[in-house]
């Protein structure tokens, strides 16, 4: 508690001078990019219907989640199913799991700790899958876009940073290259179950029978990947789907040694931010990092959302979840002991790999 009570202050006292420069740079980026939405309701249409008849993967996804309705929830609310996972078991001794509950996400910190889990994932990734170490990438929709996204920390601008965060250039120059990478899974609309589809893939890039994040592996080659979804999901579905859909994408990167980062959205879209807590389960039922980004937003104007449309995030909210993306990036780096915080950025992970 004395550790979230500290992030919790250090976060109400971000000054307009920390990120003056990012947000004015930031709004010339939307301004010239046109903002992300441009092409959101071409898709509209076309994203629902991809994301109905996906539903046929998930005859071939074999989780043991269930739900049932168990949870009292204030009078104000509709009573949503309480959520109970058993898919994937912690690899260690038989202590007791200690770990918090799903159910509190809201309570989770903004950046987790590495967890050894974590860890295997991503040395197994670089030392036997040969992961590029250095390369991060995304998937998500048309707000994990570059000029959105971390992008701006690859554009070479000073005074990006404060005199506190000076640590964090380390970061920024060990994962330099990825920052503007464009990443093959990211679209506007993209869904957890359009994402899974080859109908979502380039066709220009990808090959016959990848899916997005299949392709994304292929030629990016990453060692680490944000996953910011849920916004787009399709109504009437159901959360158990929807645990499904995202449990096979973190076992498709799993299985290929990429680290899964799953990112908490700070709209509440569906209602009751059940999102977010399914995007908890799978995050504690396979051990990886939480990016408890709605955490940050409720300290925002409006939770960092935009009042014309709240599904978007507004400029200055970019800037406060790229910083702290950043953050967790470096907690990362400096988790996996490839670079010190500070200093010098090594020549390659070789020599801090694990056996």
């Amino acid at each position: 508690m004395k550790k979230r009570n500290a992030q919790i202050s250090a976060l109400q006292s971000l000054s307009s001078g920390r990120f003056g420069i990012a947000v004015l740079i930031l709004g010339l980026i939307a301004i010239l990019g046109g903002g992300c939405g441009i092409h959101q309701a071409q898709n509209d249409k076309l994203a629902t219907e991809v994301s109905i008849a996906s539903t046929e993967i998930n005859q071939t996804i074999e989780a043991d989640w269930t739900a049932t309705v168990t949870e009292t929830l204030p009078p104000t609310e509709t009573p949503v199913p309480t959520l109970t996972a058993t898919a994937t078991e912690i690899v260690g001794t038989a202590t007791p799991d200690e770990r918090p509950l799903a159910e509190n996400w809201q309570s989770w910190p903004v950046i987790p700790e590495i967890s050894e889990t974590a860890k295997r994932i991503f040395f197994q990734g670089v030392n036997e899958f040969g992961t590029n170490p250095r390369v991060f990438s995304k998937i998500g929709d048309c707000q994990s876009v570059p000029n959105v996204f971390m992008g701006i920390y690859g554009m070479g601008y000073e005074g990006m940073l404060s005199e506190e965060d000076q640590y964090l250039q380390t970061a920024i120059d060990y994962f330099h290259d990825s920052f503007l990478m464009e990443s093959l899974a990211v679209h506007d609309g993209m869904s957890v179950g359009s994402a899974l589809t080859t109908t979502w893939s380039d066709a220009k890039i990808c090959e016959k029978g990848e899916n997005p994040i299949n392709c994304e592996l292929r030629v990016h080659n990453p060692s680490i990947m944000f996953v910011n979804l849920g916004t787009n999901w399709v109504d009437g579905l159901g959360m158990d789907v929807y645990y499904e859909y995202l449990a096979e994408i973190v076992d498709i990167l799993v299985s290929n040694g990429v680290l899964p980062i799953l990112t908490s959205k700070a709209d509440n879209v569906e209602g009751g931010n059940w999102i977010n807590r399914v995007t908890a389960q799978v995050a504690r039922d396979y051990d990886v990092p939480f990016y408890n980004f709605w955490a940050v937003s409720q300290y925002l104007t409006n939770q960092g959302l935009s009042a014309e449309n709240n599904i978007y995030l507004t400029v200055g909210a970019w800037d406060y979840r790229n910083y702290h993306a950043l953050r967790l990036l470096n907690a990362v780096g400096e988790a996996m002991e490839l670079f010190t915080p500070g200093e010098a950025v090594p020549a390659d992970v070789s020599e801090t790999a694990a056996p």
